[in-house]
Parts: structure tokens; C-alpha cells; sequence
């Protein structure tokens, strides 16, 4: 073959068009061949080209692939291999998971501290702060593309570059970040403005009205006087509130960032700074202290507002530090032709229109808790729901990652074995958070109120809640991996059919009769089946799905299988071709032009 600077043994046949390879790395692989020359730095090189996706084979390369997959099946990847994987989830995942449970825990400290005030006050000024956070959540989750698209992105830039510990890999990623965070920038504070200007429709958007008198439910009047309180509160807390926004938005390039550097501790170190001035300044700003009166709602807002602020403020100059990050990649304005913004809002929209359905589903469900006069209950479950969504979602992060980084190397079915394990490890967490919380749902409400009526009326929907977290689990970990594959238009359209179904729930529990807050969550319950449909269709059934095997992709784990059954099972690539594996990749090139060579 000539002096290629690669060893392989290659096992060849002249009737097939499809190849076994056992090259230098840790893998078998099955792959049909196809040629891909190309030029970096003037240096000429060879990449694999994926000829066979979505390509139905012939009869006998049909035969080989279930030969192959055959194996495959028999022989998983060893238990060295798993542990190996195992090691790079819980790496990246736990520092994720104290990172992601500090965010909702800010409203859980929040709804804690106001749902013990004194007297009536407290029910009042719970469910203002249960709708002027959903109001607050739906705005900022608009934008968390930025951390999702982000993310993957300075990947790929670090990644083509030398590495992170490469000045330039740093310098490659500099522009992605600076348009982000200009993004960033743009998007907080004008929606800060909108919110602003428009506080009482957005909280009449999501349930609070200033009327008087009944409303009728069910058919039984029910006096909604407390629905003024409501409302009143909601507006001293969002109007603050909305200050942090462009905050937050900041946070979220912080994160995406970092995340593309394979860095899950440095978020979370900047979250915990963030939570201990968050939780220092709530009780002084809510109750008082000496002399100084609180300020309930509105003094819970404005401790949450300044630890945002501190937070962003420290991300940002974590970031010029790592020289990902600096002023005149923020404030140049992009030209024409700037490719990292093309794809910053390319990957950007299909994100915010499923991010728009999934808090339209959380807005209605709010709305319609309220309506039942539940709006209290109904925040303390959002606050149970919110830990234990942003825990089991560490999982999802690695799954991302992991995804991420092996469709970088065009390994399909690498990508699937490191997303099959992230699902059982997300599975695992889903039960055993599940059994705790069912275990715990008659004292949990206790965490966030000290009114017995509304503990009470929230312990169902907690159970049901708890139930649900195995299911909850797989959706996210499913997200993670379509997001690791950059598969956003389909995530957009899968929660579209999932929204769907879900709004039609919510409005048929708020109008049946006996309507009650667990009926609302009910309503929730068919909206996470919906998402475990769709995202599983894709993943095992879908053969347009960025992680379907084609035949011809199939990997196996060169320790797992004896090579003399590769070589008896499968026929190989004719004559005129041959592959080679470079940097991790396979590559394909002529013969006779490795021969040269």
C-alpha cells in the first residue's frame, strides 16, 4: 500500500462495495467507502464521507450489514469501555447537576421565605410570586438557545483548533462567543423593556386579573377577592425582576461557553456564588431587619436582581480571562458574510420555537391553576418540578457532550452507545428521585409554605409529579442527545405536536367538572408522554434521524470481537480502494494514490 504513516489490516474482497477495517485506535469498523479530498493550511488531506447514509444497499452488502450487526449485538463494548464512559458522564454530569438545581432553587429560596409570611399575606403574595415567575421563566427561556447553540459551537471551534489548552483553539472560539454574548446583550434589554412597559397584560397572560366578584368554575361561584392580591404582587416582583434579565442572558453564553470547553465546574462555581448572596440578602430584604422594614415580594425580587447581576458580572470576566472573550469581539458589528453568526441564528430559531410551545404549555397551566383559585399550590408544585427537571437534566448535559463530540468524528454509532448509556444512567436517577419525592410528598409543600390548606392541596399533584420521573428523565436525556446532533428543526416540530396535546389537556381539565389542581396535573402528565413519543420515534424508528445506523455504520469494539470473525463475516472494498484511520477518523483514498505516496 505504500507508506501512508497508518497500520491496518484489511481484509479484502472484489465483490462488495462496503468495508470492515480494523485500523490503528481501539475499533472495528464497518463503513461504506466514498472519497473526500480536501486542503487545511495548504496541507492536503483526506476525510471520511458518510456515501451510505440514508441509502438503501444491495442484497449482499445488505448481508454483510447484518453480519456485522449481528456481532455487534452479541459482543457490546466491554466493560473497560463502559467504564470509561460511565467516568466521562459522572464528569461531566455532576458538577452539572449542582450547577442547574442552583438555578430553580433561587425560586425555591424565593417561595420559601414569602410563603411563610404572617397572616393571609402569605397565600396572597405566593400566588403573585407563582405568576410573575411563570410570566419571568416564559421570557427568559425564550433565549436559552444561547447556552444550548452556543455550546456546540465553540466546540467545534476548540476542537478544529488545537484544543482548549491551544491559544489558538481560544482565539477560533473568541468570535463565536463575542457574537453570542452581543446577542445576548441586545435580546436582555429590550425584552427587559417590553416587560417593563407591559407588566399587568403579561400577568393577565398568565392568570392574574384585577376583577371582582365570582368566578365561575365548575359551576360553583367561588369570591376571587384574593385574585386583586395576587396580582398586586405579581406586579412588585416582575417590574423588579425584569432588571436581572439581561443578567441572566449573560449567565446563559457564560454556561454554553464553558460547556464547549468540556468546563461543567466553573458554572457551577459561578452559581454558587451567585446562590450565597441570592440567599444572604433574601430574609433581610423580605422580613427586615432592626429598624429597617421588608418588603415582602418586592424585597425577594430585588435580592434575586443583584446576585443575577454579580453572577454575570464574574462569568464575564472568567471568560476574558480564558480569552474566549473580550470587548471588540462583543461591540464589532458582524458583516455580511459572518459565517459563526449564520449559524448562531440558524441553530438559534428552531430552539426559541420550541422553547416559545414548551412555556406556552407552562403558561396555561398557570393560567388555569389560577382560575381555580390554586395558584399558591400550583407554585409550590412548579418549584418541586423545577428541582427535580434541572437535577435529572445533568444527565442530559453529558449525553450532549458526549453525542456532540463522537457525530464530530463521524461515529454514528458511537454517538448511539455513549446516548444508550447516558439514558440508563438518567433512567436510574428518574426512579430513585421519583421514590423519594412519592416518599416525601406529604411534607415537601412544608418546604415552601406554612399554610395547610395549600400544603394540602398540593400533595397529589406532587405524587403524581413524582411518578412521572423516570418518564421526565428520558425526555431529557432524549433532548440532550438531538441537541448534541444539532437536530433542532425536529425537536421544534416534536414539541409542537407535544404542545399541542398538552394545551388541549389543560383547557379540558380547567372546564370539567370537579376541576381541581390535580387534574391540571394530569394535563401536564400528557404533555411529557407526548415529548417520549415523538423523541422516541426518532431515535429507534426514524431513518432520517442524525443518529439512524445506515448499513454500513456499524461499530464494533475491535477488543469485543475475534478479527478472524470480522474477516469471515463481512466482505470488504474492492480492489481500487482501501481505508486508513487519521486523527480518529476513517478516511477513504485510492489505491493507487496511497501507492504514490
Amino acid at each position: 500500500m505504500g507508506a501512508t504513516g497508518v497500520s491496518a489490516s484489511v481484509v479484502t474482497r472484489a465483490t462488495s462495495s462496503w468495508s470492515c477495517v480494523r485500523a490503528r485506535g481501539s475499533r472495528v469498523a464497518c463503513a461504506r467507502v466514498g472519497v473526500d479530498v480536501g486542503r487545511r493550511d495548504g496541507a492536503r488531506t483526506t476525510r471520511a464521507r458518510d456515501a451510505g447514509r440514508g441509502a438503501t444497499p444491495p442484497a449482499s452488502s445488505r448481508r454483510d450489514w447484518d453480519a456485522c450487526a449481528e456481532w455487534r449485538g452479541r459482543r457490546p463494548p466491554s466493560a473497560e469501555t463502559l467504564g470509561l464512559l460511565d467516568a466521562s458522564i459522572l464528569a461531566l454530569a455532576l458538577p452539572g447537576l449542582a450547577e442547574l438545581l442552583l438555578d430553580p432553587v433561587m425560586g425555591a429560596v424565593d417561595t420559601a421565605f414569602i410563603g411563610k409570611l404572617p397572616g393571609t399575606a402569605g397565600a396572597d403574595a405566593l400566588g403573585g410570586l407563582a405568576v410573575s415567575t411563570t410570566c419571568f421563566t416564559f421570557c427568559f427561556k425564550l433565549f436559552n438557545f444561547l447556552a444550548v447553540v452556543t455550546g456546540p459551537l465553540v466546540a467545534a471551534k476548540i476542537s478544529a483548533n488545537g484544543g482548549r489548552d491551544s491559544p489558538e483553539g481560544r482565539r477560533a472560539a473568541k468570535k463565536t462567543v463575542g457574537n453570542a454574548m452581543a446577542l445576548a446583550l441586545a435580546l436582555g434589554f429590550a425584552t427587559m423593556g417590553v416587560m417593563e412597559v407591559f407588566t399587568d397584560d403579561l400577568l393577565a397572560f398568565c392568570g392574574a386579573s384585577h376583577s371582582q366578584g365570582f368566578l365561575e368554575q365548575g359551576g360553583a361561584a367561588m369570591e376571587s377577592a384574593s385574585v386583586k392580591g395576587i396580582l398586586e404582587y405579581g406586579e412588585e416582583y416582575l417590574r423588579i425582576r425584569a432588571a436581572s434579565l439581561p443578567a441572566c442572558l449573560i449567565v446563559m453564553v457564560g454556561v454554553g461557553s464553558f460547556r464547549g470547553l468540556l468546563d461543567t465546574r466553573t458554572p457551577l462555581y459561578v452559581a454558587l456564588l451567585t446562590e450565597i448572596f441570592h440567599l444572604g440578602l433574601d430574609p433581610f430584604l423580605i422580613y427586615g431587619f432592626g429598624p429597617m422594614e421588608g418588603f415582602d415580594v418586592a424585597g425577594a425580587a430585588t435580592a434575586t436582581t443583584v446576585a443575577e447581576w454579580i453572577g454575570a458580572l464574574w462569568f464575564w470576566k472568567l471568560m476574558m480571562d480564558e480569552g474566549i472573550l473580550d470587548f471588540k469581539s462583543v461591540f464589532t458589528l458582524p458583516d455580511g458574510k459572518d459565517e459563526d453568526l449564520g449559524m448562531l441564528v440558524s441553530g438559534s430559531s428552531s430552539q426559541l420555537l420550541r422553547t416559545v410551545l414548551l412555556q406556552t404549555v407552562l403558561v396555561r397551566a398557570t393560567s388555569t391553576a389560577a382560575l381555580l383559585d390554586a395558584a399558591g399550590a400550583h407554585q409550590v408544585c412548579l418549584q418541586a418540578w423545577w428541582v427535580t427537571l434541572f437535577g435529572l437534566d445533568s444527565v442530559a448535559v453529558s449525553a450532549q457532550a458526549l453525542v456532540a463530540s463522537s457525530l464530530g468524528k463521524r461515529d454514528v454509532a458511537g454517538a448511539r452507545v455513549a446516548a444508550d448509556r447516558a439514558l440508563n444512567w438518567g433512567l436510574g436517577a428518574g426512579v430513585l428521585v421519583g421514590a423519594v419525592v412519592f416518599a416525601t410528598a406529604d411534607h415537601l409543600p412544608y418546604l415552601f409554605t406554612n399554610d395547610p390548606e395549600v400544603a394540602a392541596e398540593a400533595v397529589t399533584p406532587i405524587r403524581i409529579l413524582a411518578l412521572l420521573q423516570p418518564l421526565n428523565s428520558a425526555v431529557f436525556v432524549g433532548d440532550g442527545v438531538f441537541q448534541g446532533s444539532s437536530d433542532f428543526d425536529f425537536l421544534a416540530k416534536a414539541m409542537a405536536v407535544s404542545a399541542g396535546i398538552g394545551i388541549i389537556a389543560l383547557t379540558v381539565a380547567g372546564h370539567m367538572d370537579g376541576a381541581s389542581l390535580t387534574t391540571v396535573w394530569i394535563g401536564m402528565a400528557t404533555l411529557m408522554f407526548g415529548r417520549a413519543a415523538t423523541l422516541g420515534w426518532r431515535y429507534y424508528k426514524d431513518e432520517n434521524s442524525p443518529l439512524a445506523l445506515a448499513p454500513g455504520e456499524c461499530t464494533v469494539y475491535w477488543d469485543d470481537v475475534p478479527t478472524n470473525a470480522i474477516a469471515t463475516q463481512v466482505e470488504t472494498v474492492t480492489k481500487t480502494e482501501t481505508e486508513t484511520e487519521t486523527d480518529g477518523a476513517v478516511v477513504v483514498v485510492p489505491v493507487d494514490e496511497v501507492d504514490a505516496k
